[in-house]
């Protein structure tokens, strides 16, 4: 259970279908089970699973011809390098957040949140990976969050440009197919169960949703239905803390 502690209140939060610690904390916050608790306040939340227990040719038989071929052309033709960092160097998670919070500037945006990745990186649970241009120019940032059986993408973030030409676009696009089939193969390595994209938009009418919801399903996978929650610990499950 990953802690967090502002002036009064401290949360626990508990990823997919783990249980708390037993951690003292004033109230938990359930991420993606798979079935809603008996109390508490629950919602629904849509999401798209990779089955990584499949052959790297049965995964690739199930993207979308075009993204196979956006993986092929970022290889072969771009020459994008694909590499893992480590989340603790605060040099590059400074990037992270730099780039991050400019775009969140243009759209009146939520800013990085970079204590909440902080208990996740002294966890060591945060996957942190990077698409680069031949001559080393970053092309976008990968952050994910790592469990036993099970990864869940957390952001996606490239440089900001106020003025993106379409080359710098599709090469762009084209990085971050390479980057999710890399992901796919190296967490499969490892024993990964599944991949999750981070959400689905289960509406009919937010373009930019319904774009990004298209990205995702072009990598095969199925929708499920999860449930978030928040609950008041009980002696059962948690310690509650001290009231000041």
């Amino acid at each position: 259970m990953l802690i967090y502690r502002s002036r009064f209140l401290t949360r626990g939060e508990v990823w997919f279908d783990d249980e708390p610690d037993g951690a003292s904390v004033d109230w938990i916050h359930y991420r993606q089970r798979s079935s809603p608790g008996a109390k508490g306040r629950w919602k629904y939340f849509y999401n798209l699973l990779i089955d990584l227990a499949k052959s790297p040719d049965e995964l690739l038989s199930e993207m979308d011809p075009r993204t196979v071929r956006k993986i092929k052309e970022a290889q072969e033709r771009d020459k994008t390098r694909w590499q893992r960092c480590d989340p603790k160097e605060s040099r590059v998670m400074d990037q992270v957040q730099e780039m991050w919070n400019r775009h969140a500037a243009t759209r009146n945006g939520t800013r990085l949140d970079r204590d909440w990745l902080n208990q996740i990186i002294a966890a060591d649970a945060l996957d942190l990976c990077v698409a680069t241009e031949p001559r080393g120019n970053v092309l976008a940032y990968h952050l994910a969050y790592v469990a036993a059986k099970r990864v869940r993408q957390l952001i996606i973030v490239s440089p900001y440009n106020s003025s993106p030409n379409a080359a710098l676009r599709n090469t762009t696009n084209r990085a971050n197919c390479l980057g999710h089939w890399n992901n796919f193969l190296a967490f499969k390595e490892r024993g990964v169960r599944y991949f999750d994209f981070g959400g689905w938009y289960p509406g009919t009418t937010d373009i930019q949703s319904l774009g990004m919801n298209a990205f995702k399903k072009s990598f095969g996978g199925q929708v499920v239905r999860e449930y978030e929650g928040e609950q008041i610990p009980t002696t059962a499950n948690c310690k509650v803390s001290p009231a000041f």
